[in-house]
């Protein structure tokens, strides 16, 4: 009998590892099946009215069994909802459609480029440097160019930026007291969805979204459409070169410094005590990782993400790895913020 259960664990050991390992060597066939419902429209078309595989096939023009096969894998992922024949938008599938109020559908994004780099990962890891050349035939700074030069594709670039920052402003603008502030300055802050959260919330408040030019007129356009331009509005600053206008007694850096080596950081950093008066507020959402360096499944693969498509180590950071860096810059940190979302929030003050 003893004999019996130890073959039975022998095997079992080795079937539990190979059932662990298939899960995660098929990760990407679960994104990109998430992009392909998106691309395809199936969560706009099930926002209209849910349907069956034959009818949302016909309504979003793909093969009625190749609809029917996705159907059921978004159903597994959580996405969708099947009742009986007919299939619907799940709670979260619900965000996954351009006709939701925050369209997370947008986090597409995340995927293109970053999807064709991971090909080179092994490379990065031995070179520690980006693979935008290797995976896309161009530099980064190509890429982007080209990016900011396309009005539609830059765009479909804000809307991205939004999915990610739009939960997290509205996390912010209820958990940080801004009572005390009459105006923040997001910087780098694209399309301006983080702080528009926080002036639709805080009425007193004053705002500024710095970033290139280009992006600057989307930024426009979103906060016109919220309504705030009375309050709000979008001026072109360099990140690294500044000054930053001046005038904010708050500054918000947003998924900003973890795309930068702590030289660039430090630079970013000084141009904030630059342009915050003392007693100024900086806030960094950032995902915060624990002191051994673990962190959260979305903190780790975007830690990895910053060795294939940033400059050499971009990354995440520690609560100490900040404060070395604010405290090199004269900021004091006063409070390390962790939520349970992609993002946490350290709070520091201007000496």
């Amino acid at each position: 009998m003893a004999q019996t259960a130890a073959v039975a664990q022998t095997i079992s050991e080795p079937v539990q590892a190979l059932n662990r390992l298939a899960e995660i060597i098929t990760a990407y066939v679960q994104s990109q099946a998430f992009v392909a419902g998106c691309k395809l429209g199936l969560f706009d078309a099930m926002a209209e009215v849910p349907g069956s595989a034959e009818d949302l096939a016909d309504r979003c023009k793909i093969h009625p069994v190749a609809c029917r096969r996705l159907l059921v894998v978004l159903a597994h992922l959580g996405l969708v909802n099947r009742e009986g024949a007919l299939f619907s938008n799940s709670h979260i599938g619900k965000y996954c459609s351009s006709k939701s109020s925050v369209n997370l559908g947008s986090m597409i994004g995340f995927a293109e480029p970053f999807y064709r780099m991971f090909e080179y990962l092994p490379d990065a890891l031995r070179e520690y440097s980006p693979r935008y050349q290797q995976a896309l035939g161009a530099t980064k700074e190509g890429v982007f160019g080209a990016l900011y030069e396309d009005p539609a594709r830059l765009r479909v670039f804000a809307h991205f930026m939004n999915a990610l920052s739009v939960p997290q402003g509205q996390l912010i603008a209820e958990r940080f007291d801004f009572s005390p502030y009459r105006c923040i300055m997001d910087v780098a802050g694209g399309p301006g969805g983080q702080s528009i959260q926080i002036g639709l919330r805080h009425k007193h408040l004053r705002g500024n979204i710095t970033d290139l030019a280009p992006v600057c007129e989307v930024a426009r356009e979103y906060i016109s459409a919220a309504g705030l331009s009375d309050r709000f509005t979008a001026v072109p600053a360099d990140l690294f070169q500044g000054p930053y206008p001046q005038g904010s007694d708050v500054i918000i850096l947003g998924h900003i410094l973890h795309d930068w080596n702590d030289d660039s950081c430090l630079k970013i950093l000084r141009n904030c005590h630059d342009a915050l008066p003392n007693g100024g507020a900086l806030l960094i959402s950032e995902s915060v990782l624990n002191p051994d360096y673990s962190a959260s499944t979305f903190a780790l693969m975007k830690d990895l993400t910053m060795i294939v498509a940033c400059e050499p180590d971009a990354r995440e950071r520690t609560e100490a790895e900040y404060r070395v860096l604010l405290e090199q810059c004269g900021f004091e940190v006063t409070d390390v913020m962790r939520f349970d979302a992609p993002r946490d929030l350290i709070v520091a003050k201007r000496k």
